[in-house]
């Protein structure tokens, strides 16, 4: 056995070619892992309405994951984690221009080749008039805001105290030129133009309107804004010279680089033009913190399973912004992404841990972030080395915090509870079980002046169709503004900013995303009822039929959570092939790409497994259809090639590609998800849910449950994935 060091890495060349390349265990055990963590919530130049709450539970979070959490032996050892924030424990010091960009000298001057630095921004973006001319396509400078910004004055010194992109990407390219490999992660948004049709009490975007800025007289101030406003008037501002969306920051290398120079990932949590928001987190859990939902994501993302790609982590936050009925903001993830995160090995991630047994109680070292919630069940294994069958007892969650959970033994699988004290010494706790939450959470209309009678009758419907028995849905009804994924709004659709003189002053039932945007650019219209005052039947017929059209495209999303195929077993691929152009491009899971009518998708497919795999494709529209596209059975190492569609002008906005793969057991009938095709849009619970992935698939097509549970212990049913691969469909210029 041979102990790598630093310097083995470094000259014994020829050493390691002889060997091998090291193993991860050896690479990581040699280098240091670094963090630098930057929490704004206070600013003293702005209003207080600016303030943010979110950034500094972002760095607690994070800070808290990075020491206790991260996969062994990855170890970010205490005195290279750089904390920057007000009123977080491990603070050191405020997050100032200077603090950040000391603390970025410092990082360039100590890391060494193959170190990992992790950097996290929380706070606000924003942007102002490029400060040297021509240097931003757009013509405008993102920024990011320390807490010591000064107001705006002129275009030569732009914002005083806040970090420009470049300045950004300068710091990180010398961290880079040492050879150290960097993750950054900007949980900040620039400007957003998207209409906010209904108040959402429990969201806060993290953007500063330039305007808010701004110093100097009256006249001073109208003639920056002018000069600000007149710049982001351009139709094509947030994409690239090709169509496609543009990050916040431009911290990613176009160009050829050293060898020698560090590799970097950026994650955005918003593309140029979006705001990204913070919120009480996570949802449903009384008196919960705010934190940003991208930094959230990301964290809980990576402590479900760490093993991964930076691309998988990135195509999880998109899968479940999906599942929660997030249309926005788009992140956006650049780099070396097909790099494991913290450089880790290629593994299957277990969602296990050492069970602690001390003063009378047992708990684990996972929580709210690992999906764990009161109730929810785990086996006590002798050894992390165990099978499910081995387990000795169960456990269920009694309480959970975010990175940890109080457990006690339960009865159950006919095993009885253990006492605590017969719990194995060295025993973990594996999840036996996973479950997908069905329940669909609606937030009322609030009173629109003028529309009482209609927002009244909207309200009376809603009361009926949240205890009605065999619609189709289970719907749990919330106040306006509260946490949702569906949010009605009741008014005409001429009172909103921005549409066309067709538009209609008949009141009406709106049915909006989660973040209560209404979008009607590049041809996306929110779905909508008439509302006829004197026909509650009718009214409550077409609520009905859209919120079981919802439900099932929602619950498709929802069941991504549930996957237990590993990587490698079978290899889906989406590919575009644009109209105008020769060959194909692929679809990444971990992007956005925008497609025009007259584009086509086409899909390649791989089973690299043992076993007969069925695959079903299924597209879901902005308008939530369903449109079955295939249904085939590949044997082991069967692949399948062919096109599957092309775009039309039905419809535009955010839309969904969906494999679905289930595992086919010997002489069975070849699942086909016909069943769960529907047009667009113009409760039965059960305690013990299926045993098998394709029951879980029925759940979506028929009444479904509030919450479907598929065993994991024992099971007999094939196992199977659903993979989302987003995408936005446009006009065709």
């Amino acid at each position: 056995m041979i102990k790598l060091t630093r310097r083995t890495l470094l000259v014994g060349t020829s050493a390691l070619m002889a060997a091998g390349t090291p193993s991860f265990r050896a690479l990581a055990a040699s280098r240091t892992y670094h963090a630098l963590l930057v929490a704004c919530t206070e600013y003293p130049a702005l209003p207080q309405r600016n303030w943010l709450i979110g950034p500094k539970n972002d760095a607690g979070l994070v800070h808290e994951y990075l020491l206790k959490n991260v996969p062994d032996p990855v170890r970010f050892a205490p005195e290279n984690v750089t904390l920057l924030a007000k009123d977080v424990p491990g603070a050191k010091g405020l997050p100032t221009h200077a603090a950040i960009k000391a603390a970025l000298a410092d990082l360039a001057a100590k890391v060494q080749r193959d170190d990992f630095v992790y950097l996290h921004l929380s706070g606000h973006g924003a942007q102002q008039p490029e400060r040297v001319k021509g240097d931003e396509t757009d013509g405008l400078d993102e920024i990011f805001l320390p807490v010591d910004i000064e107001k705006w004055i002129n275009r030569d010194a732009g914002v005083p105290n806040a970090l420009v992109d470049n300045e950004i990407g300068d710091a990180l390219d010398a961290i880079r030129n040492k050879g150290a490999f960097v993750w950054a992660v900007l949980d900040c948004c620039h400007s957003g133009t998207a209409t906010r049709a209904v108040e959402v009490d429990d969201e806060l975007e993290r953007k500063v309107e330039f305007a808010d800025l701004v110093g100097g007289d009256e006249a001073a101030r109208a003639a920056a804004v002018k000069v600000y406003e007149d710049t982001v008037a351009s139709p094509s501002r947030g994409l690239d010279e090709n169509g496609a969306r543009k990050p916040a920051f431009n911290l990613t290398p176009t160009g050829g680089e050293a060898i020698t120079k560090g590799k970097l990932v950026a994650f955005y949590a918003a593309q140029t033009v979006e705001t990204t928001p913070e919120m009480p987190l996570p949802k449903g859990t009384a008196d919960a913190p705010r934190f940003g939902l991208f930094t959230f994501t990301i964290l809980s993302k990576l402590a479900e399973n760490p093993n991964v790609t930076f691309r998988q982590l990135g195509q999880a936050v998109l899968q479940q912004y999906s599942a929660d009925s997030r249309t926005r903001p788009t992140p956006l993830f650049e780099g070396e992404l097909d790099a494991r995160v913290f450089g880790t090995d290629k593994t299957d991630a277990v969602m296990q841990w050492p069970i602690v047994v001390k003063d009378g109680e047992a708990t684990i070292g996972a929580g709210l972030l690992h999906r764990l919630t009161p109730g929810s069940k785990l086996a006590i294994l002798p050894s992390a080395l165990s099978s499910l069958s081995d387990a000795v007892g169960y456990l269920e969650v009694e309480s959970a915090k975010n990175l940890e959970s109080r457990v006690k033994p339960v009865e159950f699988e006919k095993k009885p509870a253990l006492k605590l004290a017969d719990i194995p010494a060295n025993a973990y706790a594996r999840v036996a079980e996973i479950a997908v939450d069905y329940r669909l959470t609606v937030a009322r209309p609030a009173a629109t002046k003028g529309l009482e009678k209609e927002t009244e009758l909207v309200n009376s419907v809603l009361d009926e169709l949240a205890t009605a028995k065999e619609t189709g849905f289970y719907i749990e009804l919330v106040d306006p503004g509260k946490s949702a994924e569906l949010r009605f709004a009741v008014m005409r659709e001429n009172a909103i900013a921005g549409v066309g003189k067709d538009a209609s002053d008949k009141p009406a039932l709106w049915f909006l995303p989660a973040s209560g945007d209404v979008t009607l650019k590049d041809g996306s219209r929110p779905s909508l009822i008439i509302i006829h005052p004197d026909d509650r039947q009718k009214l409550a017929d077409a609520t009905t039929r859209n919120l079981r059209t919802i439900y099932r495209a929602t619950g498709l999303s929802r069941l991504a959570a549930a996957s237990d195929y590993k990587p490698a077993d079978v290899d889906v691929q989406f590919q575009v092939k644009r109209r105008d152009k020769d060959g194909l491009e692929p679809l990444q899971a971990s992007a956005v790409p925008r497609v025009s009518p007259g584009d086509e998708v086409h899909v390649l497919a791989k089973n690299s497994s043992d076993q007969l795999v069925d695959i079903n494709v299924l597209y879901v529209g902005s308008d939530y259809s369903i449109t079955h596209i295939v249904a085939e059975r590949l044997a082991p190492q069967a692949t399948l090639e062919e096109g599957l569609l092309a775009f039309t002008d039905t419809s535009f906005g955010m839309e969904r590609m969906i494999a679905v793969l289930t595992e086919a057991p010997p002489e069975s009938e070849k699942e086909d998800l016909s069943f769960l095709a529907q047009d667009g849009v113009a409760a039965m619970t059960r305690g013990l849910g299926p045993a098998s992935f394709s029951d879980m698939l029925a759940d979506i097509g028929m009444a479904p449950p509030t919450r479907s549970v598929m065993r994991l212990a024992g099971k007999s049913g094939p196992k199977g994935a659903v993979m989302i691969f987003p995408m936005e469909t446009v006009p065709r210029a």
